[in-house]
């Protein structure tokens, strides 16, 4: 036998020798390669060994190259070093994700003749970037928004590194977004249960869905929420969130409880209470993607029949505008919504008959 390859490792059992590849943490955190047991058998062990580490390899120079960025690397080139980088890395989970959402919706569109993933860093001009806001904002002016706030975080960091000299995304001229009043009937969350509960396969989705409702916290958030956030003993699920760090800490109903008690019983052997269906490399659960919870939820409110208007993000301001036409007081309203003014509840009130009632019986009116 040859000299061992690299990170193969030649380990002597009672029952015989047995090889492992083991390559650096570096390499496995950033999933271009893993550790694994091979056998015995010697070839095989080399062989595959060998396979890793051209990979391996590739990987590192690809890494040095995107070290030392110009106004000649592409977009592409950016979002491998800014997503490589120590701020992108110190970000939440959620927030990681929405970023690689974000910026993934402009990297086909064209600018100066090349997709924007191909362009030069060096060749991206602002009125380049305008049109492909503008386009985006005609569908959505929120999601344009989002991306464009991305955007200029992606070449604000390319500054910072001498990568390139201006950004072409921060004179772009942005569209107000109305103001979203759209809130869920009780009915409609009824209909949703209804048919995410019928079927095993949907019932983690109708479980965040409840959960979402009732606690009146964020999808992104609740998606993620997992077993270690919730006291069985007590019902109390306790969860700082995503967005700005605010710390919750809440009651559960009864019915809530009794779905929680019966969820742990089959998914209580993996981290996440209402997890996907596809497993990480150590064989748990991941969590719902942001795009696949949006996918299969729209497909459950179609087949209840809920109006198309009707968006699962509008769940969160159901619940706040629930409590305020119940007469909850704001300070309360704000304990179990994690908001920190008064201000910042706004933009979830709706203006509605019963909201108006109650005012008017408060004045002697009514």
């Amino acid at each position: 036998m040859s000299k061992l390859p690299r990170y193969l490792m030649r380990e002597v059992k009672p029952t015989g020798v047995i090889y492992r590849y083991n390559p650096p943490s570096s390499a496995i955190e950033a999933k271009v390669v893993e550790s694994k047991s091979l056998g015995n058998n010697w070839k095989i062990a080399y062989k595959y060994a060998d396979e890793q580490n051209k990979i391996l390899d590739e990987w590192r120079e690809e890494r040095k190259r995107l070290k030392n960025l110009s106004s000649t690397s592409t977009v592409t080139d950016l979002l491998i070093n800014y997503r490589d980088s120590l701020g992108f890395q110190k970000l939440e989970y959620k927030t990681r994700s929405d970023y690689d959402y974000y910026l993934s919706r402009w990297l086909s569109d064209r600018v100066g003749g090349v997709p924007l993933a191909k362009a030069k860093l060096g060749d991206i001009l602002t009125p380049m970037c305008q049109r492909v806001y503008d386009i985006h904002a005609t569908s959505s002016v929120s999601l344009a928004n989002h991306s464009l706030a991305v955007y200029k975080l992606l070449f604000n960091h390319a500054i910072r590194n001498g990568y390139t000299t201006h950004n072409p995304f921060t004179h772009i001229l942005r569209r107000v977004d109305k103001q979203r009043k759209v809130v869920w009937e009780k009915e409609h969350v009824a209909a949703f249960l209804t048919v995410a509960y019928s079927e095993f396969r949907l019932r983690n989705v109708g479980l965040i869905v409840q959960m979402a409702y009732e606690w009146g916290q964020r999808l992104g958030d609740v998606r993620l929420l997992k077993w270690s956030n919730y006291d069985s003993g007590t019902g109390t699920l306790s969860l700082e969130q995503s967005k700005r760090g605010a710390s919750v800490s809440l009651p559960t109903s009864e019915n809530l409880r009794e779905m929680l008690e019966q969820q742990h019983k089959d998914f209580g052997w993996q981290q996440y209470i209402a997890p996907s269906t596809i497993r990480d490399l150590k064989g748990g659960l991941l969590p719902y993607s942001a795009n696949s919870l949006a996918r299969i939820g729209s497909r459950i409110m179609k087949r209840a029949g809920i109006p198309k208007a009707i968006l699962l993000m509008d769940l969160r301001r159901t619940a706040v505008t629930e409590m305020i036409e119940a007469e909850v007081p704001l300070p309360n309203i704000m304990a179990m919504t994690g908001h920190a003014t008064p201000q910042s509840v706004a933009p979830y009130m709706k203006h509605t008959l019963k909201g108006a009632t109650v005012a008017a019986r408060m004045r002697g009116f009514v």
